[in-house]
């Protein structure tokens, strides 16, 4: 089985681009951030997984001096287009967040990732050796004192998401193979509070999203807060 190289999700964003379309949730993510990210007095943040930008220049529009990072060159150029069409100063940078991430130690003052922690990337796939590794990176970019805010599937989604992208096999636990050969995984509030163990003031919250148009359960997230210790 082969898994989606970064040209799949450059055609994917660049297929959404022609359409007119985008990946946009509106203030659905950074609403909740905001507070925390304000009362913490950050000024550095790092989007991880920030697909063409949207929620780098809300942040941006909030006073906050972001940068951008996707495995996408083509949502990173769009990020790019964007903050130059509207006059904002944004950093994008494309990397992958299965490997080292392309920062120095302790120099930015929060991590924020939106749902990007649980796909495929290049040949890697979020196992879970992979995902602790990525908890581990995110530790070492932050300072002393700095945040960490993330929302990821829970363990729940997975009941609404089967009914739009059926799952083949579980590969572990609560990480399955989908037919189009992505894969998703899906965190319970056990395994949040065993990767975040090495935080302080960790705070896990689940909530449910509702179908616009149906109001039928779309989407099942825990949305987390977590404190780099001294």
């Amino acid at each position: 089985m082969s898994y989606a190289p970064p040209d799949h999700w450059n055609q994917v964003f660049a297929k959404w681009k022609d359409a007119g379309t985008d990946l946009d949730w509106g203030t659905q993510w950074t609403k909740v951030h905001l507070p925390f990210l304000k009362s913490a007095n950050v000024k550095t943040v790092l989007d991880l997984g920030c697909g063409t930008g949207n929620d780098v220049l809300r942040l941006v529009r909030q006073g906050f001096t972001v940068i951008g990072v996707d495995f996408s060159d083509e949502a990173v150029q769009q990020g790019r287009e964007k903050a130059k069409k509207l006059g904002l100063s944004a950093q994008f940078v494309v990397a992958d967040m299965a490997k080292r991430l392309p920062f120095d130690s302790a120099t930015l003052d929060a991590v924020m990732s939106n749902v990007a922690i649980h796909m495929f990337s290049d040949i890697h796939m979020f196992s879970d050796q992979i995902t602790r590794q990525l908890f581990k990176e995110i530790r070492r970019i932050v300072r002393p004192n700095g945040l960490f805010v993330f929302h990821v599937n829970s363990t729940e989604d997975a009941l609404v998401r089967t009914e739009r992208h059926p799952p083949i096999r579980e590969i572990e636990p609560n990480y399955f193979l989908e037919h189009d050969g992505q894969t998703m995984h899906f965190f319970s509030k056990e395994y949040l509070l065993d990767l975040l163990s090495d935080w302080k003031d960790v705070e896990l919250k689940h909530y449910e999203i509702l179908h616009q148009q149906t109001g039928k359960p779309f989407k099942r997230v825990w949305w987390s807060k977590a404190i780099q210790p001294d």
